[in-house]
């Protein structure tokens, strides 16, 4: 790993913290507490608290970019650099609602609704279908026929697939949302696209679980995705249904199944792609639905499952992880954008990332949003792995030293890039991979500022768990 000139956090007794089973007063600031008066804090406090403010303006700037206040709307989630216009992702905003119940502020709690309230806008508007589900994502740069910003994303994107794992964000998203404002309208929402979940893609070949998700063909119609199913889609929604389970007092879907037997249902499909034999978890199956996938290996599959999970069958997946899909990115790197003395270590996406085949990918780029993950899932393993307390406390001392590395690269990334022309100055937000980053899935990453990798780096630096009910909301 490079070089930590700081040791932030243990200014705060992380021993003693990691004895007691919580998490280190520094990783979780209380979410209502006092402004910080930073003048009594040493300076390892002053830049991690700074950055947190960066990062959190940062996602205010994107949300901010083409309409302000209480103006129905989703987050365009890439700096303009990236060449996706203001393609708003639906997994991202979730990821964004996430961040801002967090933060715990008035202002941030009422943005969360904003972005809630564009939510419910987007599923029932969505086009071509207004059946409960979501688009992978819309485009916000200008309004709709009634004022929202949110218009779907056509030409020359099209994104109109409607993944689960994304259908599921959106609903964990929506029961966190009603969870803290007890809005029935949030829950309706997350009902309905939980049923659209269970009507369209319930399967029962091989392991079970839940397929792919759909496609829109080009006679506008939806068909299904040729996809095989997904491990992470599945963590995705047994967490999500599992909210619906206490959010409705163990209440049914639409067509009468309890959501803990359907939440059971995805779990089942999630332990049957366990590699005991090597600690990690599978991606999933072929386009057959039964056959396992044995390749690439992800990284969310092995953070996201402790997460949601909190199973110390599985615990030692994020081991695997951090010893199989940990990169040092340098100036020295194939294709590196970094220069100088530049240097950043972290996660890449999966074990293909390693291996690239898309030319101008840099085997060693690092993905910030996945760093984070890993963040998140060390916490949570320090507070819930019945470990000793030498095992908590390098834990974290492992995650902190990678949000040192998300601190440094919001620090030193991205400089010159803008949301709808206006500059983002340089310290705001993270990009979304230090150099491009091939996911081995044909699609690559980049080093633009992105709202996904920055609203997990504020949930993961402040101990939060988007998988847990609940866990959002500490303090209330």
């Amino acid at each position: 790993m490079h070089v930590i000139t700081r040791r932030k956090f243990f200014g705060f007794g992380l021993g003693a913290a990691a004895a007691a089973g919580v998490v280190p007063l520094s990783l979780a600031p209380p979410a209502h507490a006092a402004p910080t008066d930073l003048n009594t804090q040493p300076d390892n406090a002053i830049a991690f608290f700074g950055s947190i403010d960066k990062a959190l303006d940062f996602q205010n700037s994107m949300m901010d970019a083409y309409a302000r206040g209480e103006t129905v709307r989703l987050t365009q989630s890439y700096a303009d650099q990236s060449g996706l216009e203001s393609t708003a992702f639906t997994y991202d905003n979730a990821v964004s609602i996430h961040a801002y119940l967090l933060n715990g502020s008035r202002d941030s709690l009422a943005r969360a609704e904003v972005l809630g309230q564009g939510l419910i806008y987007a599923q029932a508007t969505n086009f071509p279908f207004n059946d409960g589900r979501f688009a992978q994502a819309y485009f916000v740069n200008q309004p709709s026929a009634t004022g929202a910003f949110i218009t779907p994303a056509a030409f020359p994107f099209f994104f109109y697939t409607s993944a689960v794992g994304d259908q599921s964000w959106a609903g964990m998203a929506l029961a966190q949302l009603y969870l803290r404002t007890h809005n029935n309208s949030y829950l309706t929402a997350a009902l309905n696209v939980a049923n659209w979940i269970v009507t369209n893609t319930f399967n029962t070949l091989g392991p079970g679980g839940y397929s792919f998700g759909t496609n829109i063909n080009q006679f506008n119609q939806s068909v299904p995705s040729t996809n095989g199913k997904s491990t992470e889609h599945n963590i995705d929604t047994y967490a999500f249904f599992t909210m619906l389970d206490q959010l409705t007092n163990h209440g049914t879907a639409n067509n009468g199944t309890p959501w803990k037997v359907l939440a059971a249902h995805a779990l089942s499909f999630v332990t049957a792609m366990y590699n005991a034999a090597g600690g990690y978890f599978f991606t999933g199956t072929l386009g057959d639905q039964i056959t396992v996938n044995p390749s690439p290996i992800p990284e969310d599959c092995q953070t996201w499952s402790y997460l949601a999970l909190l199973d110390n069958r599985f615990k030692h997946t994020i081991d695997w992880a951090i010893a199989n899909l940990q990169a040092t990115d340098t100036a020295a790197s194939l294709n590196s954008n970094l220069t100088g003395s530049e240097s950043f270590t972290g996660m890449v996406f999966d074990t293909a990332s390693l291996a690239p085949t898309i030319p101008g990918s840099d085997p060693n780029a690092v993905w910030l949003e996945g760093t984070s993950h890993t963040i998140a899932a060390l916490i949570a393993r320090s507070i819930a792995g019945a470990d000793s307390v030498r095992d908590r406390v390098q834990d974290l001392r492992a995650a902190v030293e990678f949000v040192d590395t998300c601190e440094n690269a919001q620090a030193q990334l991205g400089a010159g890039q803008t949301v709808n022309g206006a500059a983002i100055p340089l310290g705001q937000g993270l990009v979304a991979s230090t150099s491009q980053m091939d996911t081995g899935f044909g699609f690559t990453y980049g080093p633009s500022k992105h709202i996904g990798a920055t609203g997990w780096y504020l949930i993961a630096a402040r101990g939060g768990n988007p998988f847990r009910l609940g866990d959002l909301t500490l303090g209330l």
